[in-house]
């Protein structure tokens, strides 16, 4: 189970090793029963490359230098290159981001 809700919190792992974290900018598909709407949020992955958390906030790009800033937009457009990531809730509350295939995007993208 993924949990989204960490929102950069300090994971409590009970591990002798310290796994690595990853992360990059995604695409997700947000579908609700008012609104339907894509965001860019931040996407953290373990060395296998599983999702295992991600930001609840939309991603915003940010810098000190005007530099910075480019170099964080053009993190943030390599999102547009990646499958899309849509946000589902099981019937228990549970919150998971699954990639969605090419005949689906075609579908949202038709709508």
């Amino acid at each position: 189970m993924i949990v989204s809700n960490f929102n950069f919190a300090i994971l409590n792992l009970n591990s002798e090793r310290q796994p690595t974290m990853n992360f990059d900018y995604r695409v997700i598909y947000l579908p609700s029963d008012e609104m339907e709407f894509f965001v860019i949020r931040e996407v953290f992955y373990n060395d296998d490359g599983e999702i295992v958390f991600w930001s609840t906030e939309d991603a915003v790009p940010t810098g000190e230098t005007f530099e910075e800033l480019c170099d964080e937009f053009d993190a943030m457009a390599e999102a547009f290159e990646k499958p899309i990531l849509m946000l589902t809730i099981d019937e228990d509350g549970n919150e998971d981001l699954v990639e969605i295939d090419d005949e689906e995007e075609e579908e949202l993208d038709a709508e």
